[in-house]
């Protein structure tokens, strides 16, 4: 069986949430680093017990999962299609016959006058055959690679992701330099197979083909270079974006945290935290806003500000195991420690592990 999220907790894939949790809850305990003391082997498999669960237990981040594990198999099932024909016993054919196996007869021929005028009537009719080949092909390249573009189009709105990524490469074989072809192969890597190094690739592309790159363009490229730790550079991509989009409020939410997690340019990251809370409607994504504005104040010592935006968190999502477990921090920092326990335990209950130090280490 291969190994994946799945396999880590021994659930089937059609697991419900409640299964997901009964097994991470019975595979935490079985390898806590506490029950198995300096065991390296116990320890690995208890963080890849709980990155499992951080994925699965989010119904979003599950779906992506799903599609990501759908389009390795499919790759899979492809390259096995074509390994054969790869094999070398197909590369190799018989010798050339030796002298004596061929037979030649005398050919008779002719003299006949070719002159300048067949020169130059030869040359042109093979010349024009040429030039109507070269157009024709330029035309055909040109409606194929658009009818398959408008087809990935269709797929991509239907959720066929791994047809639409075939569609795209085609449409980007027959016409190299299609940049919206790129682009949308660029957002199935980024956000549907994870693929960073080839969404890098692809946007590369999208901007090299475009007069005027969009601001869409360089925000995914700025997202897929904080996936691959080039954190300057990202936010490079990112100014660039705004710069284009002063209304591109998911630029300022990325930008703000490479700047807070990666580059510690905290007050920077507030103001851009702050800018997504003024405009983002997403409710998910203002969460995410909000925690790690919360954060960035807790790293710059205003706590006060810091328990205010994760208690605005809390009320649009209290199942939040990390908001509680940064909400206990916070308590703690304020000299609240029966508060800062509620919160760690909460935090435990909705399965964040690292709250369970803090618990042993302030509440028990």
């Amino acid at each position: 069986m291969e190994q994946n999220f799945y396999t880590v907790l021994g659930i089937a894939p059609a697991a419900t949430q409640q299964e997901v949790k009964q097994a991470y809850k019975k595979l935490a305990i079985k390898y806590h680093p506490d029950k198995n003391p300096n065991n390296k082997l116990a320890e690995d498999r208890f963080k890849l017990v709980n990155t499992a669960y951080q994925v699965l237990s989010n119904p979003g981040k599950r779906a992506r999962y799903d599609l990501k594990l759908q389009y390795l198999r499919e790759r899979e099932r492809v390259i096995q299609q074509y390994q054969p024909y790869y094999n070398d016993r197909y590369r190799y054919t018989r010798q050339p016959a030796p002298v004596s196996e061929r037979y030649y007869r005398p050919i008779r021929t002719e003299k006949h006058e070719f002159s300048r005028k067949d020169l130059y009537i030869t040359i042109a009719f093979v010349g024009g055959i040429l030039l109507f080949s070269l157009l024709l092909k330029v035309v055909m390249d040109h409606i194929a690679g658009e009818d398959k573009y408008k087809t990935a189009l269709t797929y991509i709105a239907d959720g066929k992701y791994s047809s639409a990524h075939r569609m795209l490469s085609d449409a980007i074989n027959f016409k190299p330099e299609h940049a919206a072809a790129y682009k949308e192969r660029g957002w199935l890597e980024l956000n549907v197979f994870e693929d960073y190094e080839a969404a890098l690739q692809d946007f590369n592309q999208a901007i090299a083909y475009q007069k005027k790159p969009s601001a869409d363009v360089y925000f995914m490229r700025g997202v897929s270079r904080q996936h691959l730790a080039s954190y300057l550079q990202a936010e490079a991509d990112l100014n660039r974006a705004i710069h284009l989009n002063e209304k591109l409020w998911d630029a300022y939410l990325a930008r703000g945290e490479v700047r807070l997690f990666y580059l510690q340019k905290y007050k920077p990251a507030l103001s851009d935290f702050s800018t997504y809370l003024r405009y983002g409607t997403d409710k998910e994504k203002r969460v995410t806003a909000l925690t790690y504005r919360g954060f960035g104040y807790y790293k710059i010592e205003a706590h006060k500000l810091s328990e205010h935006d994760y208690r605005r968190a809390l009320t649009i999502d209290k199942e939040n195991g990390r908001v509680n477990y940064l909400m206990g921090r916070t308590k703690m920092e304020l000299q609240e420690p029966d508060s800062a326990c509620i919160y760690f335990n909460q935090a435990y209950e909705l399965g964040y592990s690292a709250a369970l130090l803090e618990l042993r280490a302030n509440c028990y």
